[in-house]
């Protein structure tokens, strides 16, 4: 228990720390990529700036100029409004065909900025109006290469990642060894209340025996002396004696389930014949309100403690017709390729949403529970009995619909 706590701890501590810490990078990353193109534009702009006067000088040239220079940073294309090329200053050869087809469907008027990608360089484009007394006569699109700020941003990005995994995995490691720190004395004191009640319900056993042993003698020989009242209080006192003697084996059997104790002899058990007959016990003690149905596999079997399985089979039953003042009772066995569950369903008082987390806790009783006999430690001994068989049990549940035990073993 302590050890799964330690884990969910940890599990929870690292959760939210890369949560946190993934929040943190985003944040960063993209706010580093803004400024990066926030300068880059601006860099745009100053180039355009210069540039623009181009149009005017080579407008009514007759040749069309267009220069090419690898080692410059950026490059420009100059086109008249009808877009025909003007003059242009290029890095890359062949670049200006492509980046026409990019722009092809624009209006000469429209402000454009756009991401390129060719030949696996990537490049930052943007496209502005020329005017002239107020009206557009052309348009320019300078660019400039950022394949280098791409890859470097490509680098930081999967650093940020490699960091944020190996810090989280940091992170969780240190929050299971400093919950393991925290719950030391947590574990011993409950080791202690363990050893506690399993220690007062084994030496409460023998007075108990003995007692009721002494109250049947004392039935037995003073039976002609004693009054009606005498007799009834002993017959008082023997019940009591049995209640409590009951109450006494179910805690020392969750203590010693707590301290893994609990020795039992697994074999294999014909499931499906083990509980026809428990459904036929419980179909003669069926109150006639109540229609009592099953559902039963054949031939599956499995590996545990037959004993063992037939407690959790009462336990689940005699809970539902506790709780089931008139309707139906369901048992059913089914196999699901290497699970077999067994379900106990009624149509009874059910329990609120609220109720579902604790009906396994020990004394834990509902309100409702409150008005009928019981210990409150069935549920939780039948927990413990489907645990020792490696599986789990869950209940779903309605208010006021009925409620359904779910019982899973691994085959």
């Amino acid at each position: 228990m302590f050890q799964t706590t330690r884990k969910k701890l940890a599990y929870i501590n690292a959760t939210l720390y890369f949560l946190l810490f993934s929040l943190f990078v985003i944040v960063l990353y993209f706010s580093l990529v803004k400024l990066m193109e926030n300068q880059q534009m601006k860099e745009l702009e100053d180039f355009y700036v210069k540039q623009e006067h181009d149009f005017f000088e080579h407008v009514h040239a007759n040749k069309k100029m267009l220069s090419y220079d690898p080692n410059r940073n950026f490059f420009y294309y100059i086109y008249t409004k009808d877009g025909l090329f003007v003059h242009g200053d290029e890095s890359y050869k062949g670049l200006k065909q492509q980046i026409e087809k990019v722009f092809k469907n624009s209006s000469p008027s429209a402000n454009l900025v756009k991401h390129f990608e060719w030949q696996e360089e990537h490049f930052l484009l943007e496209k502005k109006p020329i005017f002239s007394n107020d009206e557009v006569v052309g348009y320019i699109i300078v660019g400039k290469s950022v394949t280098s700020q791409q890859h470097f941003f490509q680098n930081v990005r999967y650093l940020l990642i490699v960091l944020t995994c190996i810090s989280t995995v940091l992170i969780g490691l240190l929050s299971y060894y400093l919950a393991g720190k925290a719950m030391i004395p947590i574990q011993w004191s409950f080791n202690k209340q363990k050893k506690f009640v399993s220690d007062a319900s084994h030496e409460l056993r023998t007075p108990l025996s003995i007692f009721y042993s002494s109250l049947e003698i004392l039935e037995a020989e003073e039976a002609e002396h004693l009054s009606p009242l005498g007799k009834e209080l002993i017959a008082d006192l023997k019940d009591e004696t049995e209640i409590m003697k009951e109450l006494i084996d179910k805690l020392l059997f969750l203590a010693r389930h707590d301290q893994q104790q609990v020795s039992s002899t697994k074999e294999f058990i014909p499931l499906s014949s083990l509980l026809e007959k428990v459904s036929v016990k419980f179909q003669r003690i069926m109150p006639a309100d109540i229609q009592f149905s099953t559902d039963i596999q054949e031939n599956i079997q499995l590996l545990g403690d037959a004993s063992k399985i037939q407690e959790l089979l009462y336990i689940l039953l005699d809970n539902a017709i506790r709780y089931t003042n008139s309707g139906k009772i369901t048992l059913t066995l089914l196999k699901n390729q290497d699970i077999v569950k067994i379900t106990v369903a009624d149509s009874g008082i059910g329990m609120s949403e609220q109720e579902l987390p604790l009906v396994f806790e020990r004394f834990y009783r509902s309100d409702a529970a409150r008005q009928r006999n019981g210990t409150g430690l069935g549920l939780a001994i039948a927990k413990a009995i489907v645990e020792q068989h490696n599986g789990k049990i869950y209940a779903t549940s309605q208010f006021g619909k009925g409620t359904t035990f779910h019982i899973e073993f691994p085959l």
